[in-house]
């Protein structure tokens, strides 16, 4: 038990050292490139701190033979990333939405994307006579359209904010590459040592998938958010969460398509259930960013303290509502 306990507080050290490392080198790649710290955050943030999820989902499908781990894993990230991580980003720093026209519907994007895998996730797993292979050059076209996206509406809108780099280009990259490396140390030592916690309470796979490691591969998220927020620099820490739920749900997802078709869950109600979930939050997120909540008078394009507070009970639920299923 103090092996595993060590394992999992020596993992969030090295979060938290990952994370201030990535956080500097992002405002500092942003300021030589003259783009936006959401653009670099959505990319190469985003990128980097779906490494976890990527390596457990690689773990989960060839080494443990678990499916169900694999998808609850992707699954269950993406609920994170939005009720938890935007959560506590949005209570520690107000977060400020683009109203730019073409800017400020890339939310919805992200929406249509998620509503477009879930009915994928239905289709493999409810009807025998499909291909699972064609679905994943599907979602990997749609991945490759918005990178796109993302990029053009960078070009349409230079970033207007000029400061000058306090490190080189060169050091800029390393420092983020050992802040990944910090990232992805330190989310696997806290899913070991909490893998070993939930195998000797005897909790489910698909339970520990959605929640455990959902919850352990979301972490660079979640630190990288937190030093984001910290710093002021909110617009990289949601940058990163929609960029890497993106990555999840879409390239992640095909990679699974890919790598075993075959063994897909056949009518698995819990796993369907989290994607219907999944869906309704990001709902949520997107209408609570684009209109707001008239009735309670909270406005659009801003997510605050009350929002935060809010996303962090739905997210107890949600774990709850998995505990006792």
């Amino acid at each position: 038990m103090f092996i595993i306990l060590l394992s999992i507080i020596g993992g969030i050290i090295s979060l938290g050292i990952g994370a201030e490392m990535i956080v500097r080198s992002s405002v500092n790649l942003a300021n030589i490139y003259k783009v936006s710290g959401y653009f670099i955050g959505f990319t190469v943030v985003a990128l980097g701190t779906s490494l976890p999820e990527l390596a457990a989902t690689i773990q989960a499908v060839s080494v443990v033979d678990s499916m169900e781990i694999a998808l609850g894993n992707i699954i269950g990230s993406n609920i994170a990333n939005i009720l938890l991580i935007l959560g506590v980003v949005s209570i520690l720093q107000p977060i400020i939405f683009s109203e730019k026209k073409g800017q400020k519907n890339q939310t919805i994007m992200v929406l249509l994307i998620t509503i477009i895998a879930a009915v994928i996730f239905y289709i493999v797993t409810n009807i025998p006579s499909s291909n699972p292979f064609i679905f994943g050059i599907i979602l990997i076209a749609i991945f490759v359209f918005f990178l796109f996206f993302q990029y053009k509406m960078e070009l349409d809108f230079k970033n207007e904010e000029t400061f000058s780099a306090k490190y080189s280009q060169i050091f800029s990259y390393i420092l983020l590459l050992i802040g990944l490396i910090f990232l992805y140390y330190g989310s696997k030592y806290f899913i070991l040592g909490s893998n070993e916690l939930a195998i000797y309470f005897q909790v489910p796979e698909s339970i520990i998938g959605l929640t455990l490691v959902a919850f352990g591969t979301s972490l660079p998220e979640l630190a990288t958010g937190v030093v984001a927020a910290l710093r002021r620099q909110s617009n990289i820490a949601v940058g990163t969460i929609l960029g890497s739920n993106i990555y999840n749900i879409v390239g992640i997802f095909a990679l699974i398509l890919f790598l075993k078709p075959e063994g897909l869950p056949a009518n698995s109600g819990i796993l369907l259930t989290n994607v219907i979930l999944m869906t309704l939050v990001t709902l949520l997120f997107v209408y609570k960013v684009r209109f707001g909540f008239q009735l309670f008078k909270i406005k659009p394009f801003h997510l605050g303290r009350s929002s935060g507070i809010l996303f962090l009970i739905l997210y107890l639920l949600y774990n709850f509502y998995n505990y006792i299923n």
